[in-house]
């Protein structure tokens, strides 16, 4: 009886290491079900955004002579959760005391709101600049998109007024702007406006107002 029942230890202990052996065996070989992070792509509808940026140096009065550069420009955050556009805007003074305001402002123009979803690429343009060389007059508010220029008092609803010098100043400014200005599809349009002989405030002050295209980013789904 003793030798049955050691015998009968001996066999239950085998089939527990048995399957035991087959259990491990079994998920060593059975690969881990993994999921794909869903990526969609996401549209930004067209946005305006205005910049005037502080007097850094002169006495604020740019005697009705001011040369511009703009540029503006995607950013994804450190933690990919927010996309940024930077507004970049120089005016100055060629000559006399250099007046000069130069500055960025920064807008978020989207956010996941949930660190589990990822901005994981800019799909259209990243980058738009451009630079204007301007003179000779009181008034600024001039308005670039692709392959046309407006000064306000030279185009009026697209029909031509004003005087020679305005009609040259257009035609600078479409010279200047198929030359000088960036095309990658981000800005759609440029608006640049200011009274260049005043001490300024905020509604005189040199400013710039884009409007950018739609832009396309692809968002993980974790």
């Amino acid at each position: 009886m003793k030798i049955f029942k050691s015998f009968l230890t001996c066999f239950v202990c085998f089939i527990l290491s048995e399957c035991k052996t087959q259990n491990e065996n079994d998920s060593i070989r059975r690969p881990e079900i993994q999921t794909t992070p869903r990526v969609v792509k996401q549209e930004i509808t067209s946005e305006q955004h205005t910049y005037i940026p502080p007097i850094i140096r002169g006495d604020k009065n740019f005697d009705g002579n001011c040369d511009l550069f703009s540029s503006a420009s995607l950013k994804i955050s450190e933690d990919q959760t927010k996309l940024y556009l930077e507004l970049y805007f120089n005016a100055k003074e060629p000559d006399r005391d250099s007046t000069e305001a130069s500055g960025t402002e920064t807008f978020v123009i989207f956010d996941t709101k949930d660190t589990g979803k990822k901005i994981k690429k800019i799909i259209t343009g990243t980058m738009d600049s451009g630079q204007f060389i301007y003179g000779d007059d009181k008034g600024l508010h001039l308005i670039f998109e692709p392959y046309k220029v407006y000064a306000e008092w030279d185009m009026i609803n697209g029909i031509p007024g004003g005087g020679g010098k305005a009609l040259k100043l257009k035609q600078k400014g479409l010279a200047n702007f198929t030359k000088d200005f960036t095309k990658n599809g981000l800005v759609k349009k440029w608006v640049f406006e200011g009274d260049l002989n005043s001490n300024f405030d905020d509604s005189s002050q040199p400013r710039v107002t884009i409007e950018t295209n739609t832009i396309s980013i692809l968002v993980q789904e974790n």
